[in-house]
């Protein structure tokens, strides 16, 4: 993969693939129509005269587009009519200063990067009716459950609690001084360990459930962006999208089951958890540990 290679995504609000079944805009319309996603519906428009298949207003700043560009077909996020120009210029500016969006920037980018794997399995020849994000959530209500994880501040250990929207904490997260083991506990019980291994190279994690470990887990070098794989249960285990920038998927078995960003409303490290299936809460609160501990070691390394 090159360095300009945008076919993987990665939430940074653009992406391309080659168009390989020569696909017009008009087609593309026609055959986005047929698809569900969680962002919208298209519409055929135009930005600046140029022919685009757009979504329009998926948030108060952004629409998305997508159209054929020569051999490829290009996607992104966009300002959407009646947004100044220079209010969107500096949010992205605000973007790469304070390396970290707002909730807007972030829904957007996943929505530009859902709409990718639509195109790829179009691009394939693959029936694609309705994308993994705009499924119902396997939870009680049949929507995500929404988390959030701040960072206990002027504690020799690391701490965190994890708290719902009317602010009770449902998780608490314990770690020794070394970083080396954390006790994720629920109404005071420990449901889940993660342990830490140093390698090497890159450091290995572990989750232990009653005794027995059900999850490894090791961060990738990458020049761009660290990444985490491994194995939960027996499932691929991914966790993709912007590590650094506080803004991924936690994906088994090729299935969204939480997504984690920033909440920009709270001055220490708070973060915002979306989780996707009610069964792997204690497991999604273990993955964001260790992505603030990769987060917080890969800018230590890069400043």
């Amino acid at each position: 993969m090159s360095f300009f290679d945008f076919s993987s995504g990665g939430y940074m609000g653009f992406a391309s693939v080659k168009n390989i079944q020569n696909f017009t805009n008009e087609e593309l319309f026609e055959k986005l129509s047929s698809v569900t996603v969680s962002f919208g519906t298209p519409i055929m428009g135009d930005i600046f005269g140029t022919q685009s298949v757009m979504y329009k207003n998926i948030t108060p700043y952004y629409d998305v587009f997508v159209r054929v560009h020569k051999n490829k077909i290009i996607m992104g996020k966009i300002g959407t009519d009646g947004t100044d120009s220079a209010v969107t210029a500096l949010k992205a500016e605000s973007e790469l200063v304070l390396e970290s969006k707002d909730e807007e920037s972030s829904y957007a980018d996943r929505a530009v990067d859902e709409l990718l794997e639509v195109i790829k399995k179009l691009e394939n020849n693959e029936i694609v009716n309705i994308t993994d994000e705009a499924m119902p959530a396997n939870t009680a209500t049949g929507r995500p459950i929404s988390l959030y994880m701040e960072q206990k501040l002027f504690s020799l250990k690391p701490k965190f609690d994890v708290f719902n929207q009317e602010k009770n904490v449902v998780f608490h997260v314990d770690g020794d001084i070394t970083s080396h083991s954390f006790s994720i506990q629920q109404e005071g019980i420990e449901v889940l360990k993660l342990k830490r291994k140093i390698a090497k190279m890159l450091d290995k994690y572990v989750l232990i459930k009653n005794g027995e470990t059900i999850a490894e887990l090791k961060k990738r070098f990458s020049i761009v962006n660290p990444e985490v794989t491994g194995t939960v249960n027996g499932s691929e285990l991914r966790i993709v999208g912007d590590l650094l920038g506080i803004d991924y998927d936690i994906k088994i078995d090729g299935r969204t089951v939480a997504h984690v960003d920033q909440d920009k409303s709270y001055w220490s490290d708070c973060y915002r958890i979306s989780i996707k299936d009610e069964h792997v809460q204690d497991i999604v609160i273990a993955l964001a540990v260790i992505c603030d501990h990769v987060s917080d070691k890969e800018s230590k390394w890069r400043h």
